[in-house]
């Protein structure tokens, strides 16, 4: 008998034993369904929004924030809160609730954050809450289980607030440091717009060197950023030899804003050459304070 027959076959035989059982292996590991575990985060639009600005008004309406499971369970499950922050005090600035139940069925829920108006006594205090999803019956997602919400107070435009004497107008070099002041503008002639949400006038005595009453526009349609623009337009003034123009400044760092509770409007001008359209003082602000 020859030999080297059975030589050649126990291993090929080993071989393909040896790949039916691995082929086996491996079919169990790819047919096997893996579930990741469930975790519950902050659904947003895009995973990049974790911050939000809630502008607190006097009827205290809430902030409101999806909060969402990634599997759906035929139980009620429990998902806790915590809140940190450097000033704000839970009862005073804001209340949050702890902890909600997500029924069973649902995937998504709402966190239900309400500012207290009585908290924010001045549109200049700005607060920074972290609300961070702590626990529960759902383990927090690693990346989108914080989230940051900075408190303000929302400040109600009221026109007839708005106008009159200005008593503590200042100028600011385009760096910030102080120029001139302090002396009187006045704000006149505001009209409402058909949006309800912008007015134009005119503010008199602008740089206090008999320039013409200028035109302004305020828009409140965004309230986190009330606008003032002035469009270009003469000054009445005659400078360097010629006659200039003024309107609001686009650089970088320009302020034009307003605030009808702090009694304040911040304008960051543009001083123009109407001939050449040169500009002779970039970035230059006022503040008009009552």
């Amino acid at each position: 008998m020859n030999t080297n027959i059975f030589r050649i076959l126990i291993p090929v035989v080993t071989f393909t034993l040896f790949g039916i059982v691995a082929c086996k292996k491996n079919n169990l590991v790819i047919d096997k369904e893996v579930i990741p575990p469930s975790t519950v985060k902050f659904n947003r639009a895009l995973a990049t929004d974790t911050v939000s600005t809630y502008y607190i008004n006097s009827t205290n309406d809430p902030f409101k924030l999806a909060v969402g499971l990634t599997t759906v369970s035929d139980k009620d499950r429990t998902i806790q809160f915590t809140y940190t922050s450097n000033r704000a005090v839970k009862g005073v600035q804001y209340n949050a609730p702890t902890s909600l139940v997500i029924p069973a069925g649902k995937a998504l829920d709402t966190l239900v954050v309400t500012g207290l108006f009585a908290g924010y006594p001045t549109a200049n205090r700005i607060d920074t809450v972290i609300i961070t999803i702590s626990g529960g019956d759902v383990e927090p997602s690693s990346y989108n289980g914080k989230h940051r919400l900075i408190l303000r107070k929302y400040c109600s435009v009221s026109l007839p607030a708005m106008l009159g004497n200005y008593v503590n107008t200042n100028e600011y070099s385009s760096t910030g440091a102080f120029s001139y002041g302090p002396y009187n503008t006045v704000v006149k002639n505001l009209v409402i717009g058909a949006n309800g949400t912008s007015a134009t006038g005119q503010i008199s005595n602008i740089y206090d060197d008999g320039w013409n009453d200028i035109n302004a526009t305020f828009d409140w349609t965004n309230p986190a950023a009330f606008k003032v623009t002035i469009p270009l337009q003469a000054t009445g003034r005659a400078y360097t030899g010629g006659g200039t123009h003024v309107r609001s400044s686009t650089a970088a760092t320009a302020i034009n804003t307003f605030s009808s509770c702090d009694n304040t409007i911040s304008i960051s001008i543009d001083i123009v050459n109407p001939t050449t359209g040169t500009v002779v003082t970039s970035n230059y602000r006022l503040i008009l304070r009552r």
